[in-house]
């Protein structure tokens, strides 16, 4: 007599809270009593109960990210299971896009499951169709449930109630309802106040840190505890925005009176808006916009900060300026930053020239078109030789998002350092680099396999922009506002003493303030050689106006070359 199949059973429950789990017997514990007993019933067929339980506890039916679903199609996979027992389909799934995916699974493995109280199973075509009935009004459940659910949530925040969520710094969750807690509401105050008086984010978060201000460690309700941290420019944000803080709460965009106490007055609320609606204009912003920043996700820092550098964008006089930031930078202040921030398009023509600087052969210019043709069937070499008159005017022919490709598909990172500018190549960039020589060429020791050109530079002000220059062309760079400065300063010290005019009618005949006049004019005590240095443009390119304006300038010319970085 042949010897009988078994097959091998594994039971999985799920209920969607965590509520009543802690109890001896719960509704897992009667779901899978109700699988076992069922099992036991099919004991004639050869079913057998495996030892491994799947348990799902506090999990939605909505989606399949559940640990123990997860368990339960990993072994399936590994062919450990032949049928899948549940107390009810819609113990498995409410979502018929979410069974289709397991119903593959488990016919690619020949793995069936059962239903205990709804008497079907997917052995046949009936079995199959009664399942999609059977899902489709458990998934109409759970859509009218969500719906419920959100309507419930929606009259609440009309009364202004809490519901849920993450507490907002200054109260504590006391039954259900927040209740001020004293002790943060006072920082709450502070930061409220000291934004009013000094109108920045970033001055307020310095004013904490220096103060030893911090957000304390917190419980959450799963158990989680939230470490202690420092205010974020972020954060601090954030609060001034919360209109929680005179009392109300926000639901789709819509404010409520809410049940809480407020912390802050609305006078000293109206006044904070108020500063932040004027703060708007010129403020730099993230930008979202790649057309306008080819290196969007590329940059990187390498003073020390350990950031991505993120467009940023601000307008004055309607014009729009777009720079590269340290992403640590916008997010706790310059401060952290030594580069600053670096013209989006003055940063984008630095690296396009040097790109293009190994676009020189027809041969290698063919064999990036056969790499970017998929993407960019418009681009063809005969049009291209036939419009540039030399093969390094590639770019000049192509749109900003054909541009954007190109990079992507020669630059893996671009890291920028106060003096040097490292551009580290994908394979296929090394490739093209390879066949065209250069000296700037070097192997990149930390990533293996990669390669890097390495750019000796330094930033300079010409004409009031911010430039990126070559280290052989910065020797020489003049800074055309400290030489500006330097001629005021002795044009307006001789018409003080070659007349009888005081330094107020100065002042007034020039349209500026007579202290501004005062500190430029203690650049005529600048020492004779360094004088001829800022001239020719071979002063220490760290030197700045502002570093010989705002403190005083020593009598000593020694002195002098000390402290803004010449030799002695």
């Amino acid at each position: 007599m042949e010897e009988q199949k078994k097959v091998r059973c594994a039971i999985y429950t799920r209920k969607s809270t965590d509520e009543g789990l802690d109890k001896e017997f719960n509704t897992l514990e009667a779901q899978r009593e109700a699988g076992a007993n069922y099992i036991l019933s099919q004991k004639h067929q050869g079913w057998v109960l495996l030892d491994e339980r799947y348990d799902d506890g506090g999990f939605s039916g909505g989606n399949i990210n559940r640990p123990a679903l997860k368990r339960l199609i990993h072994d399936v996979e590994a062919g450990k299971i032949d049928m899948i027992v549940v107390y009810k389909i819609d113990r498995l799934t409410r979502s018929l896009a979410d069974f289709s995916k397991l119903i593959e699974v488990l016919d690619k493995h020949k793995c069936s499951f059962v239903s205990v109280t709804q008497n079907f199973n997917t052995y046949d075509s009936m079995g199959r169709l009664t399942l999609n009935v059977l899902l489709s009004f458990a998934q109409f459940e759970r859509e009218v449930g969500a719906e419920r659910i959100r309507d419930k949530v929606a009259a609440s925040r009309k009364k202004g109630m809490w519901m849920g969520g993450k507490v907002p710094f200054g109260y504590m969750l006391i039954n259900k309802h927040l209740e001020i807690n004293p002790t943060e509401a006072e920082i709450v105050r502070l930061i409220f106040n000291k934004y009013s008086a000094c109108k920045s984010e970033r001055d307020v978060c310095t004013f904490l840190k220096a103060g030893g201000y911090c957000i304390n460690a917190r419980k959450q309700k799963n158990g989680t505890e939230l470490p202690a941290k420092e205010f974020t420019v972020s954060k601090i944000d954030y609060m001034l925005r919360n209109p929680i803080y005179i009392g109300k709460v926000v639901h789709k965009g819509t404010v409520y009176d809410g049940q809480q106490e407020a912390i802050i007055s609305k006078e000293l609320w109206e006044r904070v808006e108020n500063t932040r609606l004027g703060n708007r204009h010129g403020k730099l912003k993230p930008s979202r916009v790649v057309r306008n920043a080819l290196l969007k996700g590329m940059l990187e820092c390498g003073c020390g900060c350990n950031s991505s550098m993120i467009p940023t964008r601000t307008r004055k006089k309607n014009r729009t300026y777009e720079y590269y930031v340290s992403l640590k930078a916008v997010k706790e202040g310059y401060q952290h930053c030594e580069l600053g921030s670096i013209p989006v398009g003055e940063l984008d023509k630095f690296i396009l020239n040097k790109i293009q600087n190994i676009l020189k052969s027809p041969l290698l210019l063919n064999e990036l078109l056969k790499y970017l043709k998929p993407d960019m069937p418009e681009i063809g070499m005969n049009e291209l030789l036939q419009k540039t008159k030399a093969p390094e005017d590639f770019f000049t022919y192509l749109s900003q998002e054909s541009l954007r490709q190109i990079l992507e598909r020669l630059i893996s990172r671009v890291i920028i350092y106060k003096d040097k500018l490292v551009i580290r190549l994908l394979p296929l960039g090394a490739l093209l680099l390879e066949k065209y020589q250069t000296a700037d060429l070097q192997a990149s020791e930390e990533h293996s396999g990669l390669a890097e050109l390495v750019y000796h530079i330094s930033f300079s002000r010409k004409r009031g922009h911010m430039k990126v220059i070559p280290a052989e062309e910065s020797q020489t760079a003049v800074d055309e506002t400290l030489l500006n400065a330097l001629v005021k300063a002795h044009n307006w010290r001789d018409k003080l003493e070659n007349s009888d005019m005081s330094l107020r009618e100065l002042a007034r005949k020039e349209k500026v303030a007579h202290v501004y006049i005062s500190k430029v004019m203690k650049l005529t005590y600048l020492a004779p050689d360094i004088i001829d240095a800022i001239i020719v443009g071979t002063q220490p390119q760290s030197l700045k106006i502002s570093d010989l304006l705002k403190s005083p300038i020593p009598a000593s010319w020694s002195e002098q070359r000390t402290k803004y970085g010449f030799s002695s």
